[in-house]
């Protein structure tokens, strides 16, 4: 009985062990194939964030070269680029694209399209996907210069002698840095201002520099909605950068009449001790910093103003190739190309929503274009506005603030209309339209829980994205009522 229950003990004790090993092999080896599976799909996104960038220099490589066999090439890439963003879009975002693609592809199929021509389609905004991809290299080589360091280190150094008004410096360093550094800027500035000032109210700040960085949305050449409207109405900048500029200041008066009444209901004011930063290594000159801005930004006017390509085309460009210039002739261009080679192994990653967008609301909008849909769509809203140009121009504002609300991307607002209304039919100037999409991009992405600066924002202020546009609701519901009318003045004059 003794020898049969140990036997049995054994026994049990035997299989114990051989379970256990078992499933710490099965264990092991799913945790073996989950790395390498996560590996693969690691290289994978770096393969393909290659390709982005790959398809942008083709595709400026094309514009100086016409070769349709590029076009092609190129198109193909983006095609690659949006069947991959499919398997990383949430079911919403995957499902407006699929629509997106299905919409553009009955249109070719209605016009009897060839299968070239649609493909052709996928390669159709490439010119702002380049735009988007390329502005951002301008906000690396001024890290790796140590230039946005040294703005820092200033901050800190004048900010004592000159007292604190950080919402007034802010508005300001984001309002003029946007211009360049794009969304960057918002978490930039955020970052500064918290490091070097006390006495703030974070929420508040956060809303600021979100209301900040919108200035720029109406005028600034290195942003992809002034760069759209440009390509969809065959514009020069200096066409309606003017009239942009001046809305912009119009906007920042508005701001600061509606500064006193952003009220959040628990924002304590935050009052801390600030240091200055004594590191050697830390330039306080801002003399590179401002020589490197005003070169590229005096090189895009120029070279807009000389040459007939167009503005967006130029700013590509310059972004590629002053900022190397300028760390090799500074001597730091081992840095900046290792930190410009990680951004682009890690750009499809960061930027697939985008690149779905993009490339799908490209495709829609040749389709479209294609089609008669504009003469039609045109006769609608117009009646629907009673004949009149100024309600036209606010439901155009209204129905692209709409859509963005239920996440439909300003890109795809702006190419659907810009591609299906038709700026004689209305009695307005193609000049005149691209204002009023950009004043309808600039409004609608203040509310929008999708857009780029509310998602940014919420992140910076850490909270949900329907606080801010709780807070911005009256806010943008009288700025469109006033850069309308604004608009539709300068068009009563003669202007535009």
């Amino acid at each position: 009985m003794g020898r049969s229950f140990d036997f049995s003990l054994d026994l049990i004790i035997f299989l114990y062990s051989s379970l256990t090993e078992t499933l710490k092999y099965k264990i092991n080896s799913s945790t073996i194939r989950s790395k390498e599976m996560t590996i693969t799909l690691q290289k994978l996104t770096k393969l393909l964030g290659v390709l982005c960038y790959l398809t942008s220099i083709l595709y400026l490589i094309e514009l100086f070269m016409p070769s349709d066999l590029l076009r092609l090439i190129y198109s193909g890439i983006a095609f690659i680029l949006l069947v991959s963003t499919l398997f990383f879009l949430t079911s919403v975002n995957r499902l407006i694209v699929l629509a997106l693609i299905g919409t553009g592809i009955i249109c070719f199929y209605i016009e009897q399209t060839s299968i070239l021509t649609a493909l052709s389609g996928f390669g159709e905004n490439i010119n702002l996907l380049s735009l988007f991809l390329l502005i951002p290299i301008i906000g690396t080589f001024m890290s790796t210069a140590g230039y946005l360091s040294a703005l820092k280190h200033t901050v800190q150094s004048n900010q004592h002698k000159s007292g604190q008004h950080p919402y007034r410096f802010s508005f300001i360093l984001t309002g003029s840095i946007s211009i360049l550094l794009n969304f960057g800027s918002m978490a930039i500035v955020k970052r500064i201002i918290t490091e070097s000032f006390s006495g703030y109210q974070k929420k508040k700040l956060t809303l600021t520099i979100m209301r900040a960085f919108a200035t720029s949305m109406l005028w600034s050449p290195y942003f992809v909605n002034v760069g759209l409207v440009l390509v969809l109405f065959d514009l020069s900048w200096f066409d309606i950068g003017g009239f942009g500029f001046m809305l912009g200041i119009i906007y920042i008066v508005y701001c600061a009449i509606m500064f006193r009444f952003i009220s959040f209901s628990d924002d304590p004011r935050i009052e801390q001790e600030t240091e200055i930063e004594t590191d050697k290594q830390v330039s306080s000159s801002l003399l590179p910093f401002f020589t490197f801005s005003t070169v590229l930004i005096s090189l895009s006017f120029i070279l807009d103003y000389l040459l007939a390509v167009k503005m967006l085309t130029i700013v590509s460009l310059l972004a590629i190739v002053l900022p190397f210039l300028w760390a090799f002739f500074t001597r730091i261009f081992k840095t900046f190309f290792q930190d410009v080679t990680e951004q682009v192994l890690h750009s499809f990653d960061l930027l697939k929503n985008e690149l779905a967008v993009f490339i799908s609301a490209g495709f829609l909008g040749m389709a479209m274009a294609s089609t008669d849909i504009g003469i039609f769509l045109s006769t609608v809203l117009f009646q629907a506005s009673f004949d009149s140009v100024f309600l036209l121009s606010l439901l155009l504002i209204i129905v692209a603030t709409v859509l963005a609300q239920i996440g439909i991307h300003p890109v795809i607002i702006v190419i659907g209309i810009g591609n299906a209304l038709s700026p004689d039919k209305f009695g307005v100037s193609p000049e005149y339209l691209a204002l009023v999409l950009l004043v309808a991009w600039t409004v609608s992405t203040q509310i929008s829980p999708f857009s780029g600066q509310v998602l940014m924002a919420s992140r910076l202020m850490e909270q949900p994205t329907k606080i801010i546009v709780k807070q911005n609701f009256v806010f943008i519901s009288i700025l469109a009522i006033i850069l309308t009318s604004v608009l539709y003045g300068f068009n009563l004059l003669g202007w535009i």
